[in-house]
Protein backbone atom coordinates (compact mmCIF):
# COMPACT_ATOMS: atom_id res chain seq x y z
CA UNK A 1 0.00 0.00 0.00
CA UNK A 2 1.29 3.68 -0.62
CA UNK A 3 1.82 6.42 1.85
CA UNK A 4 -1.52 7.72 3.36
CA UNK A 5 -1.61 11.44 2.44
CA UNK A 6 -4.41 14.51 3.37
CA UNK A 7 -5.63 13.54 0.06
CA UNK A 8 -6.53 9.87 0.63
CA UNK A 9 -6.71 9.92 4.83
CA UNK A 10 -10.14 11.56 4.89
CA UNK A 11 -11.53 8.48 2.20
CA UNK A 12 -9.39 6.03 4.57
CA UNK A 13 -10.52 7.14 8.12
CA UNK A 14 -14.64 7.59 7.39
CA UNK A 15 -14.17 4.30 5.41
CA UNK A 16 -12.63 2.49 8.11
CA UNK A 17 -14.99 3.98 11.09
CA UNK A 18 -17.86 2.60 8.91
CA UNK A 19 -16.48 -0.52 8.97
CA UNK A 20 -15.41 -1.47 12.86
CA UNK A 21 -18.65 0.18 14.20
CA UNK A 22 -20.25 -2.53 11.65
CA UNK A 23 -18.73 -5.01 13.35
CA UNK A 24 -18.89 -3.94 17.07
CA UNK A 25 -21.43 -3.58 19.33
CA UNK A 26 -22.43 -0.12 20.04
CA UNK A 27 -20.78 0.29 23.53
CA UNK A 28 -17.19 -1.01 22.42
CA UNK A 29 -18.28 1.13 19.25
CA UNK A 30 -17.96 4.32 20.73
CA UNK A 31 -14.63 3.70 22.41
CA UNK A 32 -11.99 6.22 20.51
CA UNK A 33 -8.84 3.33 22.21
CA UNK A 34 -11.00 0.51 20.70
CA UNK A 35 -10.63 2.27 17.48
CA UNK A 36 -7.39 2.94 17.15
CA UNK A 37 -6.22 -0.33 18.32
CA UNK A 38 -8.54 -1.93 15.94
CA UNK A 39 -6.53 -0.47 13.38
CA UNK A 40 -3.47 -1.19 14.28
CA UNK A 41 -4.57 -4.96 14.87
CA UNK A 42 -5.88 -4.20 10.70
CA UNK A 43 -2.13 -3.14 10.12
CA UNK A 44 -3.17 0.84 9.32
CA UNK A 45 0.20 1.73 11.05
CA UNK A 46 0.12 4.89 8.74
CA UNK A 47 -3.33 5.86 9.34
CA UNK A 48 -3.38 5.63 12.99
CA UNK A 49 0.46 7.70 12.73
CA UNK A 50 -1.20 10.56 11.15
CA UNK A 51 -4.32 10.28 13.20
CA UNK A 52 -2.63 10.11 16.68
CA UNK A 53 -0.08 12.77 15.37
CA UNK A 54 -2.09 15.61 14.50
CA UNK A 55 -4.39 16.35 18.17
CA UNK A 56 -7.44 18.16 15.72
CA UNK A 57 -7.73 15.11 13.59
CA UNK A 58 -7.78 13.02 16.50
CA UNK A 59 -10.36 15.00 18.43
CA UNK A 60 -12.38 15.06 14.67
CA UNK A 61 -12.07 11.21 14.58
CA UNK A 62 -12.95 10.86 18.24
CA UNK A 63 -15.97 12.54 17.45
CA UNK A 64 -16.94 10.71 15.01
CA UNK A 65 -16.24 7.13 16.65
CA UNK A 66 -17.99 8.30 19.73
CA UNK A 67 -21.41 9.28 18.14
CA UNK A 68 -24.18 6.94 18.23
CA UNK A 69 -23.88 4.13 15.90
CA UNK A 70 -27.60 4.57 14.10
CA UNK A 71 -26.26 8.21 13.74
CA UNK A 72 -23.05 7.54 11.97
CA UNK A 73 -24.38 4.71 9.96
CA UNK A 74 -27.07 6.94 8.61
CA UNK A 75 -24.69 9.68 7.69
CA UNK A 76 -21.99 6.96 6.11
CA UNK A 77 -25.03 6.18 4.05
CA UNK A 78 -25.94 9.72 3.10
CA UNK A 79 -22.15 10.38 2.62
CA UNK A 80 -21.93 7.21 0.25
CA UNK A 81 -25.36 8.13 -1.68
CA UNK A 82 -23.67 11.73 -2.24
CA UNK A 83 -20.15 10.29 -3.51
CA UNK A 84 -21.83 7.82 -5.13
CA UNK A 85 -23.45 10.49 -7.57
CA UNK A 86 -20.94 12.43 -8.00
CA UNK A 87 -18.35 10.14 -9.09
CA UNK A 88 -21.00 8.65 -12.08
CA UNK A 89 -19.69 11.69 -13.75
CA UNK A 90 -16.53 10.96 -13.37
CA UNK A 91 -15.13 9.05 -16.35
CA UNK A 92 -12.43 6.58 -14.06
CA UNK A 93 -15.17 5.80 -11.42
CA UNK A 94 -18.36 5.63 -13.24
CA UNK A 95 -18.27 2.18 -13.90
CA UNK A 96 -17.71 0.97 -10.32
CA UNK A 97 -20.26 4.18 -9.22
CA UNK A 98 -23.26 2.76 -11.60
CA UNK A 99 -22.84 -0.93 -10.36
CA UNK A 100 -23.25 0.60 -6.48
CA UNK A 101 -26.01 2.87 -7.28
CA UNK A 102 -26.81 6.12 -5.21
CA UNK A 103 -28.88 9.32 -5.76
CA UNK A 104 -28.01 9.85 -9.20
CA UNK A 105 -26.60 13.81 -11.10
CA UNK A 106 -28.69 13.80 -13.60
CA UNK A 107 -26.85 14.93 -16.99
CA UNK A 108 -28.34 18.12 -17.29
CA UNK A 109 -27.19 18.82 -13.56
CA UNK A 110 -23.41 18.02 -14.74
CA UNK A 111 -24.42 19.94 -18.13
CA UNK A 112 -25.36 23.16 -15.98
CA UNK A 113 -21.59 23.17 -13.54
CA UNK A 114 -19.82 22.73 -17.15
CA UNK A 115 -21.43 25.47 -19.04
CA UNK A 116 -20.39 27.52 -15.56
CA UNK A 117 -16.73 26.21 -16.02
CA UNK A 118 -16.80 26.75 -19.68
CA UNK A 119 -17.80 30.50 -19.09
CA UNK A 120 -16.07 31.01 -16.18
CA UNK A 121 -19.25 32.19 -14.82
CA UNK A 122 -19.44 32.39 -10.61
CA UNK A 123 -23.24 31.51 -11.27
CA UNK A 124 -26.85 32.29 -12.59
CA UNK A 125 -29.74 34.23 -12.15
CA UNK A 126 -33.40 32.24 -12.27
CA UNK A 127 -35.31 34.67 -14.68
CA UNK A 128 -39.52 33.96 -14.52
CA UNK A 129 -41.36 35.15 -18.09
CA UNK A 130 -44.67 34.29 -18.97
CA UNK A 131 -42.92 31.74 -21.30
CA UNK A 132 -41.29 29.80 -18.56
CA UNK A 133 -37.90 30.20 -16.77
CA UNK A 134 -34.47 31.12 -18.14
CA UNK A 135 -31.06 31.03 -16.36
CA UNK A 136 -28.87 33.53 -17.08
CA UNK A 137 -25.41 34.04 -15.91
CA UNK A 138 -24.41 36.66 -13.42
CA UNK A 139 -21.06 37.65 -14.48
CA UNK A 140 -20.80 36.51 -18.23
CA UNK A 141 -22.90 37.45 -21.07
CA UNK A 142 -25.16 34.39 -21.93
CA UNK A 143 -27.54 31.95 -20.55
CA UNK A 144 -27.12 28.31 -19.17
CA UNK A 145 -29.10 25.61 -21.60
CA UNK A 146 -31.57 24.04 -20.26
CA UNK A 147 -32.95 20.89 -22.01
CA UNK A 148 -35.34 19.18 -19.58
CA UNK A 149 -36.97 22.23 -18.06
CA UNK A 150 -39.32 20.30 -16.02
CA UNK A 151 -36.99 18.80 -13.88
CA UNK A 152 -34.82 21.39 -13.24
CA UNK A 153 -36.18 22.31 -9.84
CA UNK A 154 -35.33 18.43 -8.93
CA UNK A 155 -31.72 19.16 -10.26
CA UNK A 156 -31.03 22.34 -8.58
CA UNK A 157 -32.17 20.82 -5.46
CA UNK A 158 -29.77 18.16 -5.58
CA UNK A 159 -26.72 20.14 -6.46
CA UNK A 160 -27.26 22.41 -3.66
CA UNK A 161 -27.98 19.34 -1.10
CA UNK A 162 -24.29 18.41 -2.78
CA UNK A 163 -23.07 21.24 -1.92
CA UNK A 164 -22.27 21.55 -6.03
CA UNK A 165 -24.32 24.95 -5.90
CA UNK A 166 -25.08 27.54 -3.15
CA UNK A 167 -28.63 29.22 -3.48
CA UNK A 168 -29.52 33.18 -2.80
CA UNK A 169 -31.76 35.65 -3.47
CA UNK A 170 -31.18 38.70 -5.26
CA UNK A 171 -32.38 41.69 -3.81
CA UNK A 172 -35.84 41.24 -5.64
CA UNK A 173 -36.40 37.73 -4.52
CA UNK A 174 -35.17 36.27 -7.72
CA UNK A 175 -33.18 32.94 -7.00
CA UNK A 176 -29.44 33.03 -7.81
CA UNK A 177 -27.01 29.64 -7.85
CA UNK A 178 -23.53 30.02 -7.89
CA UNK A 179 -20.81 27.62 -8.15
CA UNK A 180 -18.93 25.96 -5.32
CA UNK A 181 -15.16 25.18 -5.75
CA UNK A 182 -16.22 21.32 -5.27
CA UNK A 183 -19.07 22.09 -8.39
CA UNK A 184 -16.04 23.76 -11.01
CA UNK A 185 -13.90 20.84 -10.50
CA UNK A 186 -16.91 18.58 -11.02
CA UNK A 187 -18.21 20.73 -13.54
CA UNK A 188 -14.25 20.28 -15.11
CA UNK A 189 -14.11 16.64 -15.13
CA UNK A 190 -14.74 14.37 -18.65
CA UNK A 191 -16.96 12.38 -18.49
CA UNK A 192 -20.32 10.64 -20.58
CA UNK A 193 -22.23 14.02 -20.68
CA UNK A 194 -22.24 16.00 -23.91
CA UNK A 195 -23.27 19.17 -24.12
Amino acid sequence: MGPITTATAFGAIVGLVGTYKAGVDDRKGRDFDAYIDWLRRQEHKQLVDLIIGNKDMAEAVRVLVEDQHNEVMAKLEELNKIMVGVAKHIETFQPLASVIGGKELSDQAVSVLRQLNKANSTGFLEIETMAGATYSMLDKPGEIQINELRFIDDDLTILCEYDLLRPDYNTQGGRLFKITRTGAALGGTTGPVQD
